[in-house]
């Protein structure tokens, strides 16, 4: 008992994106416990919204969402982030939360490091779908809301940099999408790109659902 006790002591005097018992925050720099504390959104509700208050995104409540075929009971509206978006989404909280903190800790960061310059705007290809995964039987990530598919990147010069057209780019702007999607894996549970199937030539799928995770 007093062992556990001092171990308890010495948890909360460690930072708090160290801590595991400490809640999630979108700030937070990523360490290793920042994989525990993602997975934990999926299945702890309060602890997600906890999080989500933290995040800078402007969101709404969308307890109207769904169909019967694909309900979605608890998700909300990703009207605005940070960066500019193409269009709002629909997100579930686990999402919602991975993506404020994909486009503060990898995708911004990475722009300045491989391009010297910030992100103006990301171009997606929506979210929720009420549909399976294509060829197969199980529900794709998308009819829960739980998953985006990201397919350009705007600049604040004005270029645009297309994962249809520049992943295989010998230059900066290939090595810049491939960075992404490999620091991408550590945010989101499933992230696949053009190197997993035809399906994904022209988008990542960045997405919160599969017990194991996967990163292609």
């Amino acid at each position: 008992m007093l062992i556990a006790g001092l171990g308890w002591i010495g948890w909360q005097h460690l930072p708090r994106e160290y801590n595991p018992f400490a809640p999630l925050h979108v700030a937070d720099p990523l360490t290793p416990m920042t994989q525990f504390k993602l997975r934990r959104l999926r299945s702890d509700s309060a602890y997600c919204t906890t999080a989500l208050q933290t995040a800078p995104l402007r969101t709404v409540p969308r307890p109207d969402a769904g169909s019967a075929a694909c309900p979605l009971p608890d998700v909300v509206q990703v009207q605005a982030a940070v960066i500019p978006l193409s269009s709002s989404f629909l997100a579930s909280c686990p999402l919602a939360v991975s993506y404020a903190m994909w486009e503060s800790h990898v995708l911004q960061p990475l722009a300045q490091q491989y391009l010297g310059q910030s992100v103006r705007r990301v171009t997606h290809l929506g979210s929720y779908a009420c549909r399976n995964v294509r060829g197969g039987t199980r529900q794709s990530e998308h009819a829960s809301a739980n998953a985006i598919d990201i397919s350009a990147i705007a600049l604040n010069d004005g270029r645009s940099i297309s994962v249809e057209k520049n992943w295989k780019d010998d230059g900066t702007t290939g090595a810049f999408l491939r960075a992404l999607h490999k620091r991408s894996c550590d945010i989101f549970t499933m992230a696949l790109g053009p190197a997993y199937d035809a399906a994904h030539h022209n988008h990542f799928h960045f997405g919160m659902g599969g017990r194991f995770g996967l990163c292609r």
